[in-house]
């Protein structure tokens, strides 16, 4: 779990407006809005990891060094600031990283709408087609296989797979750094 004396400069999870609520808009927010999906959606499809990650960085996600970022990921549109992806981490293809949660009013007694930080740890490899989900920390070194769900935090030198994700390895043993 993220605390914030491990890591000050993540922002804080918190409570967000319901559905209903983000389609009332001032200017600004639209004009944002706009910026973060037309970046989102060159990145989408873009050939070149570089310009996929600089895209990125310009919507607010906060990318390590010698990142790779495959193609077709989708990363928040609404929240990307609260994306965190360490040096020499590995997000493939298709992969999507959720930051927020706002169900419409009426699911208000079953779910809170939040939004939450997510943090890709340092050397962790997330695979095709995996989903993110709001809150989570991918530990150092830790493997999420292709199509895993992710709902909890992954610890470090952990392989997890399936749908919710389950540990399969702990594997910091078996390494020789």
């Amino acid at each position: 779990m993220m605390t914030s004396e491990q890591y000050p400069h993540i922002l804080p999870a918190h409570d967000v407006p319901y559905y209903e609520d983000t389609q009332k808009r001032t200017f600004l927010q639209t004009l944002r809005k706009i910026r973060n999906t037309t970046y989102m959606l060159l990145a989408y499809a873009c050939p070149n990891n570089t310009l996929r990650q600089w895209m990125h960085r310009r919507r607010g996600v906060h990318i390590g060094k010698h990142v790779y970022l495959g193609m077709f990921c989708f990363l928040d549109n609404l929240h990307p600031e609260y994306i965190y992806i360490e040096d020499n981490a590995s997000i493939n293809a298709g992969t999507m990283i959720l930051t927020h949660f706002n169900p419409m009013k009426r699911y208000a007694p079953i779910f809170q709408a939040q939004v939450a930080p997510v943090l890709i740890k340092e050397g962790a490899i997330v695979a095709v087609r995996s989903t993110i989900m709001p809150g989570v920390c991918v530990g150092a070194n830790a493997v999420v296989s292709a199509g895993s769900v992710v709902e909890h935090d992954v610890a470090d030198y952990t392989i997890v797979k399936g749908v919710p994700a389950k540990k399969v390895l702990e594997f910091r043993d078996l390494i020789k750094e």
